[in-house]
């Protein structure tokens, strides 16, 4: 029977870029922490898919019976980068994690989360859900300094901060520059408010990047002469190189254009967003256009992620 190292675990399958990206860092990372593609699985919205992308073990992440085959197999589940501690789109989310972290470790699965954002956390049954889980976490890796806040005032004592799981990924090339300006929007209330701002400096240079489905159908509220769907991160390499600066709304919008030294300016719809904004050194839109700035270079520190990493699978 296959043993598996590490069982990874977040918002994998949906066919959002930026989910995907977190996973493919962690894959990466592991592999760099000596566990091969062979030792991992990733539980998925779409495990057929997931699988035969990034040519690991997949299993369907709503299947009960699946998920303790796996966890009989696995020496450690790792809740794999993004926001999954939340309840801005619903307490079920921080519910069915919860749920998780326990039948883990009621199978003497050890879990760790790694690359989070916790919240917001609006009602008490959500803090109550996120903190249990996370309490029995063996440790707990942070993306921004909010989320350390709100991490130990759950009572959580072994978190530490870092940065985005995405910034670990390599580019080939960050040299190259283009003409053409990316913009990215997706579905809020702030939505059609920043489409205002953008409008008028839309130009046949303008390029919408969609980042999931939902994206597309924001992207139309402005008349781009081409709106391209990236899908991984070789596309994304490809798209950036030909980008003079980057107008976006998603957190890994942002990342990416950090990663590829693009001029940036953020259009914040959730704190974390705005946090990454502050710590990369670029400016966010609120009532008025303003023009994009070069990010700050990815600091060294970007590889306590590995060390961490090293730490939960030794």
């Amino acid at each position: 029977m296959r043993r598996y190292s590490a069982a990874l675990l977040g918002y994998y399958g949906f066919g959002n870029l930026g989910d995907e990206l977190l996973l493919e860092a962690c894959i990466n990372i592991l592999k760099e922490c000596g566990i091969e593609r062979n030792r991992i699985v990733v539980l998925s919205n779409d495990p057929d898919r997931t699988a035969r992308e990034f040519h690991v073990d997949a299993v369907n992440r709503w299947s009960l019976r699946e998920i303790v085959r796996t966890f009989r197999k696995s020496e450690r589940l790792i809740f794999g980068g993004g926001g999954i501690f939340q309840d801005s789109s619903s307490v079920k989310s921080c519910a069915w994690y919860w749920g998780i972290t326990r039948l883990a470790r009621a199978m003497g699965v050890k879990v760790y989360a790694v690359g989070q954002s916790v919240g917001p956390l609006s009602s008490g049954i959500s803090r109550i859900f996120a903190g249990d889980a996370l309490r029995h976490c063996g440790g707990i890796h942070v993306r921004d300094e909010k989320s350390l806040r709100l991490a130990e005032s759950l009572g959580c004592k072994n978190v530490v901060k870092g940065c985005d799981l995405v910034l670990t990924l390599k580019p080939e090339n960050v040299t190259s520059r283009g003409e053409r300006m990316l913009v990215n929007l997706r579905p809020c209330p702030e939505m059609e408010h920043y489409a205002e701002i953008l409008r008028p400096h839309i130009d046949s240079d303008s390029v919408g990047v969609a980042m999931s489905p939902e994206d597309e159908e924001a992207l139309r509220l402005l008349e781009f002469h081409e709106i391209v769907r990236v899908g991984n991160f070789r596309e994304a390499s490809e798209l950036w190189s030909s980008a003079k600066s980057a107008v976006g709304m998603r957190l890994h919008f942002g990342v990416l254009s950090r990663i590829f030294r693009t001029p940036l300016v953020m259009m914040p719809y959730d704190v974390k967003v705005s946090e990454f904004a502050g710590q990369s050194g670029v400016p966010c839109v609120a009532g008025e256009w303003i023009d994009p700035v070069m990010p700050r270079e990815i600091p060294e520190s970007v590889n306590d992620v590995v060390e961490f990493f090293r730490e939960i699978v030794s």
